[in-house]
């Protein structure tokens, strides 16, 4: 069993690859970024071709909608327990492995001949992404420790914040001038390059708390309870709140949930350890993230209706208006990165969140007729503020935790972050077709006056929007800057000597 124990140099990161003369944390960076971008691109890319798709087969929206829907149930299922199983059998082979179902799945996704066969094969898509994510980003975590972290969480919010952006774009124009198959096929040459670079480069890494007996209860419950929640949520939109299946689907899911966590708070080896939550940063740092990822997931699928349905864009013509909300998020990410030790945590959370909120309220007043490029300038400005809020909270969330909890800290955060990002969608699509129809919205209604409730239908949408990010903001106001130094100071190890550094490098 390797690295179960670590020296200060090992788990430093000052290890430098014989191969390729890089530090180790950083080609785990690169194989954490293949997979993790692979996966968060493939829950937005394939909504643009879903006209296609039902066009290709002959099948009503409804069906072809569960090849999205198959997909975030897999994920639901399977990530809750990657932490422990790649704890329990290790980091590099469950990633890999991960990787290579992922992969497999996206080959067979560009073969169905049947929307059947798509959405059996989309689920095995969401197998490999479910456990890529929470493995990929315990591993990041673990080889930068402490105030290290803020580079960590950089290097995580490039796919994070990037990935659903492009995704449309790449969707739209693969499924506009190529063939929707190609939405899955693009995944193979990056899979097979990511699966040969970690062959090559990754260490095998295990915990010995995992090396006990499985929780197989806490792994049944949390798993079926999070896909019943999961797929309420994601039905929500559609059917409604109150609907038969929603209510019922919802409530299930919450009762598991909560044997779930009855169960996991009193077993000696838990598949995740909730216990994590007493912990006020890595707590207050999920709080401050669902919120936000729910409004950011919300506000690019409304965004990408008003462009299509009201504005009349083709997908590609959508995506590309979207995409230079890229070059914001560009800009800000490394400068997050290294001004975070100067300024803290608890401004940059303040102003990150704060100018993340307000960059939305500007489209309160877009409509049918506003000229493009001020779209293209009110995204690129709200790409910005984002990312500064994203580093600091993550590297609050991760950088106290001890290297053994990683896993379980990991498979948390991505468990939580998946039903957030459902559950703002499912919000904001619900009050988009509410507050249309009360605005008078509807069959029987003259054009203009459909389009003008449309309009202001959308507005209040990007109005709840900006709403959810008034909770990671109150949040952020009881962030102790002081303490938050004192906490990730437990993680950063003692000084180490050039020698050593050699050394550890092996």
């Amino acid at each position: 069993m390797r690295r179960m124990a670590p020296r200060w140099p090992d788990r430093y990161n000052v290890r430098v690859s014989r191969l390729t003369h890089l530090p180790y944390k950083y080609l785990v960076a690169i194989v954490f970024i293949f997979g993790l971008f692979m996966d968060l691109m493939d829950t937005t890319v394939v909504n643009v071709a879903i006209p296609t798709l039902s066009r290709e087969f002959h099948a009503s929206t409804s069906a072809v909608e569960w090849t999205v829907t198959g997909y975030l149930l897999s994920l639901a299922v399977f990530i809750p327990a990657a932490g422990f199983f790649s704890d329990r059998f290790g980091t590099k082979r469950i990633f890999l492995i991960a990787m290579a179902i992922f992969v497999a799945g996206s080959a067979a996704c560009g073969l169905a001949q049947s929307i059947p066969q798509l959405v059996a094969f989309r689920f095995v898509q969401g197998i490999g992404g479910g456990m890529m994510t929470p493995v990929g980003t315990a591993m990041l975590s673990r080889e930068f420790p402490g105030a290290e972290r803020a580079k960590a969480s950089a290097i995580i919010a490039v796919p994070v914040v990037l990935a659903p952006t492009l995704g449309p774009v790449i969707g739209g124009y693969l499924t506009e001038y190529v063939s929707w198959r190609w939405i899955f096929y693009i995944n193979l040459p990056v899979g097979v390059a990511g699966i040969l670079f970690g062959l090559s480069v990754l260490e095998e890494h295990k915990e010995a708390y995992a090396q006990n007996r499985i929780d197989v209860l806490g792994l049944v419950t949390g798993s079926a309870g999070a896909a019943a929640t999961l797929y309420a949520i994601s039905q929500a939109g559609a059917e409604g709140w109150g609907s038969t299946s929603v209510v019922g689907f919802g409530l299930a899911g919450v009762a598991l949930l909560a044997a779930f966590t009855l169960i996991e708070l009193r077993v000696r080896y838990p598949v995740l350890d909730l216990r994590l939550l007493k912990r006020w940063f890595f707590a207050s740092s999920n709080l401050m993230m669902m919120p936000a990822f729910g409004a950011f997931g919300g506000f690019i699928l409304v965004l990408t209706l008003f462009l299509q349905e009201l504005r009349g864009y083709s997908p590609l013509q959508a995506g590309l208006i979207q995409g230079p909300s890229a070059i914001g998020t560009a800009i800000s990410l490394p400068l997050a990165s290294r001004i975070y030790a100067s300024v803290g945590p608890r401004r940059m959370l303040l102003g990150g969140f704060a100018l993340a909120a307000l960059s939305l309220l500007p489209f309160l007043a877009i409509d049918a007729d506003t000229p493009v490029w001020i779209i293209v300038v009110l995204l690129v400005m709200r790409g910005l503020p984002f990312a500064f809020a994203v580093v600091a909270a993550q590297t609050l969330m991760f950088g106290p935790i001890e290297s053994e909890k990683q896993g379980p800290a990991s498979s948390i955060y991505s468990t939580l972050r998946q039903i957030a990002a459902s559950f703002g969608v499912a919000l904001i699509i619900t009050i988009l077709i509410d507050r249309t129809k009360s605005h008078g919205g509807g069959a029987g209604v003259t054009t203009a006056a459909a389009q003008h409730a449309a309009v202001l239908g959308y507005h209040d949408a990007f109005f709840a929007c900006f709403a959810l990010f008034l909770i990671p903001l109150a949040v952020a106001y009881f962030i102790d800057d002081r303490k938050a130094a004192e906490a990730l100071s437990r993680r950063t190890p003692p000084p180490i000597e050039a020698a050593e550094v050699v050394a550890g490098g092996g």
